[in-house]
């Protein structure tokens, strides 16, 4: 009896041990990722130390098969992935991978076009110190971005947050399309701009007019030229911003080739035209099933929610009309840059910022 007594307390603490043992092993070599979609993943460099996640690359894949609420992104309209590597169009906030030709600084920069939809952006979010914090430090690395998505209730939303972006020193201004969609949920779009980078031309600012009503949302279209070359050099164009009702998203996709075709036919003879916005298709279906093969998508093959499970934004540009354009865009992943997880990324918004970069001269000027 007193043997087997013994060999209990031995037992329990050999038991102890293991355990003690297995949640050292786990903390060295597991984190759990946000509470949002509870995850475990091994531990990189680059999750556990912060710092070093502005150092590293990763990419952004899409789910095959992933079916969710949009018609168009289910499995017939999927990107296959995943991808041997990441796609060079995905924006770190990092300096260009080793090869890449170096980029000019300063007045040379390329213009950088974004588009962002910012999933509901009204009074609370604008109050809260944390979205505004991030919305103003990642609107300020575009020269010109679309923005979607904008609570039409209060007015002064969109000047108080270029107000705030503009604290410390920054030269920032917007133009406001009308108020649009249904009366009890309708939106704003804005277009925000840096005006030491570019010029607008207010008159040219104007609501594409839809009297059948075949969008939700009517775009709105801004003109353009870069600020720093000489007037004569300078590569002027048009931005239309575009937000595609998902329950109508068949129907209106279906119109963005004539929406295209009336800007660049709108009278002013510019044939530089950019579409960005909350399209709420990927470029398997936008480019060969809509567009056209003219038409090339600065967002290809990468998701741009933070959810990681759907492409719905993107730039467009016409590669016939707009060589200016220098193929590189994608998605700007602020939630790895900045390491966030879900619940503080989707405080700011559920979709990623996209963009493309173009040159500063009209082609072929120096």
């Amino acid at each position: 009896m007193d043997d087997s007594r013994r060999s209990i307390p031995i037992f329990k603490l050999i038991v102890i041990c293991a355990m003690i043992g297995g949640a050292v092993y786990f903390a060295k070599n597991f984190k759990v990722k946000g509470l949002d979609g509870l995850s475990i993943h091994p531990k990189t460099s680059a999750l556990a130390d912060p710092s070093a996640a502005s150092d590293q690359l990763s990419f952004i894949t899409t789910e095959p098969g992933f079916s969710g609420d949009n018609p168009f992104l289910g499995s017939e309209f999927a990107t296959p992935s995943p991808f041997a590597a990441r796609p060079t169009g995905v924006d770190d906030g990092i300096a260009p991978p080793a090869g890449a030709a170096p980029q000019p600084a300063g007045r040379g920069q390329p213009l950088r076009i974004g588009s962002w939809a910012l999933s509901g952006f009204g009074p609370s979010k604008l109050a809260s110190d944390h979205a505004r914090i991030h919305l103003v430090r990642i609107i300020r690395k575009f020269d010109v971005i679309a923005l979607q998505q904008i609570t039409a209730a209060e007015r002064d939303l969109v000047p108080r947050l270029v107000d705030a972006i503009n604290e410390g020193g920054r030269h920032f201004d917007f133009v406001l399309g009308q108020p649009t969609g249904p009366s009890d949920r309708s939106e704003q779009l804005a277009i925000l701009f840096n005006i030491d980078r570019v010029n607008v031309d207010r008159t040219q600012t104007y609501t594409v007019a839809d009297p059948h009503n075949r969008m939700t949302y009517d775009p709105m279209v801004a003109w353009f030229r870069a600020a720093q070359p000489p007037t004569n050099q300078a590569w002027t164009f048009s931005v239309v911003n575009v937000r595609i009702h998902l329950a109508r998203a068949a129907a209106e996709v279906a119109v963005l080739p004539n929406v295209f075709a009336s800007v660049r036919q709108d009278g002013r003879g510019e044939d530089d035209v950019v579409m960005a916005g909350l399209f709420q298709a990927d470029d398997s279906y936008l480019i060969p099933r809509i567009m056209g093969a003219e038409v090339v998508a600065a967002v290809s093959s990468a998701t741009t929610d933070i959810f990681n499970r759907h492409q719905t934004c993107n730039v467009l540009v016409d590669r016939n009309h707009t060589s200016e354009y220098l193929g590189r865009g994608g998605p700007h992943d602020f939630l790895r840059i900045d390491n966030l997880n879900l619940s503080q990324a989707e405080a700011i918004s559920s979709h990623l910022p996209v963009f493309a970069e173009f040159t500063l001269t009209e082609a072929g000027m120096q």
